[in-house]
């Protein structure tokens, strides 16, 4: 029991999060809300137009305005959800993913129930009670909604599986080795796999960062969209260490350490490699590491 109430308060997996997820996740919904409602006209909305206006044209028309409306609430919806992720100790738990779905779903139904209310003189509803149509709004959208829901998940996961299962044959056939420092973007993706002795230092850009690595005597870098805490959690059994809110450094390549007033830089001995600086921040933590190393 305990196991599976601490799986709520786990991070949602990332896959749930990325843009690429949301954009499928509203268009998929999107497209087979229209294709249901119109294949079985459900909760018998082909009467909710009166026979001598209703055709199958104009059926058609109001299922699209009616998801388009729906999937407006969405798009927001998950646009303010991605934003959200992005930032700093803004974690999206099982819990609160499961809660913003349902919040979702009550201003889908809020949004149909008061398109109904406007155009009521139309339509043949079994009651005028605001809170009777907002009721029976949000049984007609978790019933409709619930099944493209699942399977966007099923499929992300699936999908993300799969990515894993592809990196774990390639790492079984040679790929990964104890030598070998192995680096995923902020999707989990890999992007780069190299030896440890070879990784220089990693540099802070914007919302990106640059990784400096050597390939034989050539000096080369690899542009990652991905934030120093990420990568700093993924290396963090290794030694290469936050050294400067925008610098990390392999401490085991660092041949000078040097002080400059109140400044402390430290060199890796490579040609064309800059000096990379130690913040006071981070100062005390790497010195300590550096001690065993000098």
């Amino acid at each position: 029991m305990i196991e599976y109430t601490s799986t709520f308060f786990q991070k949602v997996p990332k896959y749930l999060l990325e843009k690429r997820s949301q954009i499928i996740m509203v268009l998929f919904v999107s497209i087979f809300a229209v294709v249901f409602i119109n294949i079985f006209q459900p909760f018998g909305s082909d009467k909710w137009i009166d026979n001598d206006k209703i055709t199958t044209t104009i059926y058609f028309l109001w299922s699209i305005v009616l998801v388009s409306i729906g999937m407006i609430v969405v798009a927001i919806s998950r646009v303010i959800m991605y934003n959200f992720s992005r930032k700093p100790n803004h974690n999206i738990t099982v819990l609160k993913y499961i809660g913003w779905v349902f919040i979702e779903l009550l201003l889908l139904s809020g949004s149909f129930t008061i398109l109904a209310l406007i155009v009521k003189g139309n339509l043949n509803l079994t009651t005028n009670d605001p809170m009777e149509i907002y009721v029976n709004a949000i049984k007609n959208t978790v019933c409709i909604l619930f099944i493209p829901y699942i399977i966007c998940i099923l499929y992300f996961s699936y999908q993300n599986n799969k990515l894993k299962l592809r990196e774990l044959m390639g790492e079984n056939i040679g790929f990964k080795s104890s030598n070998l420092i192995s680096i995923r973007d902020s999707r989990g993706v890999l992007q780069l796999s190299v030896a440890k002795e070879n990784l220089l230092y990693i540099e802070s850009a914007d919302n990106y960062i640059c990784i400096w690595y050597q390939k034989g005597e050539t000096l080369k870098k690899k542009l990652m969209r991905i934030t120093m805490k990420e990568i700093s959690e993924q290396l963090a059994d290794t030694n290469i260490v936050r050294c400067h809110r925008s610098y990390m450094i392999n401490l085991d390549l660092v041949k000078v350490m040097r002080r400059e007033k109140e400044n402390i830089f430290l060199e890796l001995g490579v040609p064309n490699v800059k000096e990379i600086p130690i913040s006071k921040t981070y100062g005390e933590s790497v010195l300590r590491r550096l001690v065993p190393v000098s």
